[in-house]
């Protein structure tokens, strides 16, 4: 009797000490924001949808010898560029736990449709991993979320900086050419279409991505490192 008690309580501590294992060495701690729900999270992927149906995402890939703040948010950029994604804003971020990352903000209007689009990007990269957490939804909604973004990336821990690391405090991207930003239908006073269907309306999980996801994720998130 007395071993199968001392048996049980070994099995107890070893449960809580690998509980305790797995909880340090989560990649990210990201909280749903006010106003959004938490449709899924991974320790790769948070995916989150407002009532307005603009979308949170989150995902997290693994970092390869070389990869660096700078390289990686000029790969995002040259790569939505080609896919019709237009630059309106870049500046620096910083993640709850001090990490250096880049914010870029794109204007983009979907292939076959007249709806224009906003989609925030936000880098962060550490000597293992590189985040990149996507706000996106339709244009008329950018006024309201443009401070937000940097309230959310406020709130968000990224892991894998190793002691006196150099890449997660590098230095910024170059600077890429702002393009104005145009006017949203809402500014122009044109009658700003429905939101989409939301995801129990039977319009699918796209409903609940950011605009990126419309396609596939970006191609530059996908680079060479796409695992994790």
């Amino acid at each position: 009797m007395v071993a199968r008690t001392t048996t049980s309580l070994k099995l107890a501590l070893l449960g809580a000490l690998v509980l305790g294992a797995s909880a340090g060495c989560s990649r990210y701690k990201l909280e749903p924001p006010e106003g959004f729900v938490e449709v899924h999270a991974y320790s790769s992927e948070a995916r989150m949808k407002a009532r307005d149906n603009v979308g949170l995402n989150l995902r997290v890939f693994r970092n390869v010898r070389g990869g660096s703040l700078g390289y990686w948010g000029s790969d995002i950029v040259e790569k939505l560029s080609l896919r019709g994604y237009t630059l309106v804003g870049q500046e620096a971020a910083r993640s709850r736990n001090g990490v250096v990352g880049t914010r870029f903000d794109f204007d983009y209007t979907p292939p076959n449709s007249d709806t224009p689009k906003f989609f925030t990007a936000v880098l962060f990269v550490t000597d293992e991993y590189k985040f990149v957490l996507q706000v996106a939804g339709d244009k008329v909604h950018f006024p309201k979320y443009r401070g937000r973004v940097d309230e959310i990336v406020g709130d968000l821990k990224v892991r894998g900086c190793k002691p006196f690391s150099k890449i997660c405090k590098g230095p910024q991207p170059e600077r890429f050419a702002i393009a104005p930003p145009s006017p949203s239908p809402a500014a122009e006073g044109k009658d700003v279409p429905a939101a989409a269907e939301s995801a129990s309306g039977g319009a699918g999980e796209a409903s609940t991505q950011p605009v990126a996801a419309e396609e596939s994720p970006p191609a530059a998130a996908k680079t060479g490192t796409s695992g994790g």
